[in-house]
């Protein structure tokens, strides 16, 4: 969904390519919002649907809680975890800062085309958890047909910025923005990020869009203080203009569209034709990747800052130097798990991979990230 622009692939190591990358014109943009309000108000409003959340932990994308042990999400982020079922490993997802065991996935039919354009898909996917999370609250799924005029509110983690800048960094904190629903068609409900001084009548006081790590977060509607989960975050057009930027317009899965696949999901008496795949980790199931021994010295001669393009990437060790880690600003930090000569993958994601190169005086020089859709090389600072 994202196009592979220069730009994120540099970020590789902060794994924000992994959420969609099967059309290069319906561009996802990050949490961006209007430029006349102050920050405090959006990270206001993301306090008040925090409880409703599930953070994937992919790391990119969000879903909603809307039963005991299930989270509903965008299918095209489901698909990481199910390539991590059908590697023989288990996924956590994150409420409330804690891991809960994802434990079946279940996917909305068509996704066995990944090059279709995700417009004529339906974006959209069920996730069961081993474990009822603690402390957390379910949104109510949204039944009525008269989304259109409804104001809704959107939440996640995407990078800050505003609509006339665009994207200016990420500190990680959970924002929340508003909108309002312009169109509403079989699949999608859809908006616009509008500059305040247009003026419209679809303009919000805290207007603003999704983003990157925002993909499959809800767009809620509240009724009489209860809230109800209306569209899930899918893809935007840019108009071929840069994304975050006003004029965008955002398109989220329409829920009500779906009420009958997801209750029938639930309760087991899901039509298999209508559900293209079912994933479950495999019996023997893994955490870990099959790592080998690395001794703390040669760890050691992996640390340091490798630069590719202006993108700083640290590499350090932590307890007693038995384990290495990334970390690029604005990002999380990830476990590296050695699986070769000078070789690692990332733990928590299939498919990506890192070889230290060219040993000098006792350290690393080159560091050679591996993706899907590429290789790239960024040097020791």
């Amino acid at each position: 969904m994202k196009k592979a622009n220069a730009i994120l692939l540099l970020l590789i190591l902060s794994l924000i390519l992994v959420s969609f990358s099967y059309t290069n014109s319906n561009k996802h943009d990050l949490m961006i919002t209007r430029h006349d309000k102050d920050d405090a108000e959006f990270l206001k409003i993301a306090e008040r649907f925090e409880k409703y959340m599930c953070h994937l932990n992919l790391p990119d994308c969000e879903g909603t809680i809307i039963a005991d042990q299930w989270v509903i999400s965008a299918a095209h982020c489901a698909v990481g975890i199910m390539e991590k079922f059908k590697d023989g490993r288990k996924h956590f997802v994150i409420i409330n800062d804690v891991e809960i065991e994802v434990d079946k996935v279940i996917m909305y039919k068509e996704w066995d085309k990944p090059q279709a354009d995700i417009s004529s898909l339906n974006d959209i996917a069920l996730l069961h958890l081993k474990t009822k999370p603690i402390n957390a609250m379910q949104a109510k799924l949204y039944v009525d047909e008269d989304e259109v005029d409804k104001l809704i509110y959107m939440v996640g983690k995407g990078k800050k910025g505003d609509g006339l800048v665009g994207i200016n960094g990420s500190d990680g904190k959970q924002r929340g923005a508003t909108n309002r629903i312009e169109t509403a068609t079989e699949k999608w409900l859809s908006w616009t990020f509008d500059h305040p001084d247009t003026q419209t009548k679809y303009l919000t006081e805290y207007e603003g869009i999704s983003g990157p790590g925002d993909s499959g977060g809800p767009a809620f509607i509240l009724k009489n203080d209860i809230v109800y989960l209306a569209g899930i975050s899918s893809w935007q057009d840019t108009k071929d203009g840069d994304e975050g930027l006003y004029g965008v317009i955002e398109n989220y899965t329409r829920v009500s569209q779906h009420i009958k696949w997801i209750n029938e999901e639930m309760t087991g008496n899901g039509d298999v034709s209508k559900a293209m795949l079912r994933v479950e980790p495999k019996p023997d199931a893994t955490v870990y990747l099959k790592a080998i021994d690395v001794s703390a010295s040669t760890l050691k001669q992996y640390v340091g800052e490798y630069e590719i393009q202006g993108i700083t990437i640290k590499i350090y060790t932590k307890e007693n130097n038995t384990k290495l880690y990334s970390f690029v600003p604005g990002q999380p930090s990830y476990e590296l798990i050695p699986t070769g000569k000078h070789k690692f993958s990332f733990e928590i994601l299939h498919g990506f991979k890192l070889e230290f190169k060219n040993a000098k005086n006792g350290v690393f020089t080159e560091l050679i990230a591996t993706q899907p859709d590429g290789t790239y090389k960024a040097v020791r600072k």
